[in-house]
C-alpha cells in the first residue's frame, strides 16, 4: 500500500442550528423499559430494576426516560405490571416533567446537593422501594455505572457501584441485588449497543456539529495563537457536551490527553491535540503543526515514515475490514498481519469503542472476546498511539453500520442526514482512496482525513496505490 500526501477540496463548515437534545415518544420508552426487565428476568431472574443516575453517568437513566438528572443523582425503579418509579432531587424535580409517559415522581432530597433543603422524611426512599414492588422475595437487578468482570472482582455479579445507603435499602426489604450493567452496554446484547433510525439521527447530526466545530479551529489555526484562543473556534452551542474539549500545543498537555487548553502559544514545529464533542459524538486529532518537514524538531526526525505512514495504514486496514458480522477480534488479527509496525506504535485501550448517548459504552475490539459488529452499532475509530521517542498521534470519529434495509429506513426519515453521509462516503472513497463497505455510514464530516502538517488542513494522507 502507497500513501502520500493529497489535497482535497474545502469542506462543509456552517453552523448547524439544530439541536441533539430529543425525547422520545412514550412509547419508544415503554418498549425499551420492557426489553430490559425482560432480559435480566431470562439473563438473572430478576424481578425489578434500579436504576441509578448522576451528572456523568446519565446515559442509561436517560435510555429510559428522556431525562437526564444534570446537577445531581437519581434512582428509577422498574416493574413489571407497576408504573415506573422516578426519584429525583430538587433541581431534577421540574426538569423530570419532560419525560412523555405516566409514571410515578417522588422527590427524595437525598439525592440533592449538600446543602439543599431536605424534607425531614427518611421514610421516602422505603415508601419508593415498596411502591416498586420490592420485597423479601425481589432479586433486584441493580443498573450503575458499569458492570465488572472475573478478572477484576471475584464475586464480580455482587460488586454493585452506586450508593452504599441505595443497596442497604433495598436489602433491608430482604431482597437479592446483583450488578446487571452488563444487560445497557456488553457488546454482545447489550440493549444500548444498537440504535434505533431515530438514535442514528441524533448521532449523525451531533457527529456533523462536532466535526464542524473541529475543522473550524483546524482551518483557524494561526502562530502564535494561545490554546484557549484557538478553543474559542469550536463555537460551541448550548447542546450538552460528551465531555470536557481538550486542545493543546505543548507535548505535556498532549501527553495527558484530557488537558483542557491554556494559555501555551502554537508555534511552527508545536504538537496538536484536540479532542471535542458534543453528547453522542467524538472528533479527535492529535498532529504536529508545521509547514513541511523542514519545521519538524530534530528529535522527531523521521515521524512521518517511522509514526504517521503505518499509523494511517492501521486507520486504513480498520476502515476497511469494518463489515456486519466481522468479530473486533477478528479485525485486530487482520490489522497485525497487514501492519507490522502495529505493535511498536505504542496503542493504548482499545483501538476503538462503541458509542450511545455517553462517549464509551464497551468495546468489541479486544484479544479476549469474540464480539461481531452487528446492524445499527455505532463505533468510533479511536486509535490512539504513543510511540516511544515521539509524539502522539490520534485520529478520532464515528460511524454507524447499517444493513441495507437500515440504509433505506434512514434515508427515507432522515433525507438531509442521508445526503451528509453519502458525501462523506464519497471523501473516503474517491479522494481518501479508502474502501469502505456500503454498511459503513461516516458521521464525521472530517472522516479518516489526517494531516500530518496542520498548517494546512486540507492536505492529508490518501492511498494512491494498493
Amino acid at each position: 500500500m502507497t500513501i502520500n500526501e493529497i489535497t482535497i477540496p474545502p469542506l462543509p463548515g456552517e453552523r448547524i442550528d439544530e439541536s441533539i437534545v430529543r425525547v422520545a415518544d412514550a412509547e419508544n420508552y415503554q418498549k425499551r423499559i420492557a426489553a430490559a426487565l425482560e432480559l435480566a428476568e431470562s439473563k438473572y431472574n430478576t424481578t425489578e430494576l434500579v436504576i441509578y443516575g448522576d451528572r456523568e453517568h446519565f446515559a442509561n437513566i436517560h435510555y429510559f426516560t428522556g431525562y437526564d438528572p444534570r446537577f445531581e443523582e437519581a434512582l428509577l425503579f422498574l416493574s413489571r405490571g407497576k408504573e415506573p418509579v422516578l426519584l429525583t432531587g430538587n433541581e431534577g424535580w421540574r426538569y423530570s416533567e419532560i419525560i412523555p409517559y405516566k409514571l410515578k415522581r417522588v422527590l427524595f432530597q437525598s439525592l440533592s446537593l449538600a446543602g439543599q433543603p431536605r424534607k425531614p422524611n427518611p421514610a421516602v426512599l422505603q415508601e419508593a422501594i415498596a411502591e416498586a414492588g420490592i420485597g423479601k422475595n425481589s432479586v433486584v437487578g441493580i443498573i450503575g455505572m458499569k458492570y465488572y468482570v472475573a478478572e477484576e472482582a471475584e464475586d464480580f455479579l455482587h460488586t454493585i457501584d452506586i450508593p452504599h445507603y441505595v443497596v442497604k435499602a433495598l436489602e433491608v426489604q430482604g431482597s437479592k441485588t446483583l450488578n446487571v450493567t452488563d444487560i445497557m452496554i456488553h457488546p454482545a446484547y447489550g440493549l444500548r449497543t444498537t440504535l434505533d433510525i431515530d438514535e442514528m439521527a441524533v448521532l449523525e447530526l451531533a457527529g456533523t456539529k462536532s466535526s464542524r466545530s473541529v475543522y473550524n479551529v483546524l482551518t483557524n489555526l494561526k502562530p502564535g495563537m494561545s490554546e484557549i484562543e484557538a478553543s474559542a473556534f469550536l463555537a460551541v452551542d448550548g447542546d450538552p457536551l460528551v465531555a470536557h474539549p481538550n486542545l493543546n500545543f505543548t507535548l505535556e498537555g498532549a501527553r495527558q490527553i484530557l488537558a483542557s487548553p491554556g494559555s501555551h502559544q502554537l508555534k511552527y514545529g508545536s504538537i496538536f491535540n484536540i479532542s471535542f464533542g458534543y453528547r453522542s459524538s467524538m472528533v479527535a486529532r492529535n498532529a504536529l503543526y508545521v509547514r513541511d518537514a523542514a519545521d519538524i524538531p530534530a528529535e522527531w526526525d523521521g515521524i512521518m515514515e517511522q509514526i504517521f505512514l503505518p499509523y494511517f495504514r492501521v486507520i486504513v486496514h480498520w476502515y476497511e475490514n469494518i463489515k456486519i458480522g466481522v468479530t473486533g477480534k477478528a479485525i485486530l488479527e487482520l490489522i497485525r498481519k497487514q501492519v507490522p509496525e502495529y505493535d511498536s506504535l505504542g496503542i493504548g485501550l482499545n483501538p476503538g469503542h462503541l458509542i450511545h448517548n455517553d462517549e464509551w459504552t464497551s468495546s468489541i475490539f479486544t484479544d479476549t472476546g469474540e464480539y461481531e459488529i452487528k446492524d445499527r452499532m455505532a463505533i468510533q475509530c479511536d486509535i490512539i498511539a504513543c510511540p516511544d521517542h515521539y509524539p502522539g498521534i490520534h485520529i478520532e470519529d464515528g460511524l454507524i453500520m447499517a444493513s441495507a434495509e437500515t440504509r433505506k429506513q434512514f434515508a427515507e426519515k432522515y433525507p438531509e442526514s442521508w445526503k451528509r453521509i453519502e458525501k462523506r462516503r464519497n471523501l473516503m472513497k474517491e479522494k481518501l482512496n479508502i474502501q469502505i463497505s456500503d454498511e459503513v455510514l461516516p458521521l464525521s464530516d472530517i472522516q479518516g482525513c489526517f494531516s500530518p502538517f496542520t498548517s494546512n488542513p486540507h492536505s492529508v494522507l490518501g492511498v494512491v496505490s494498493s
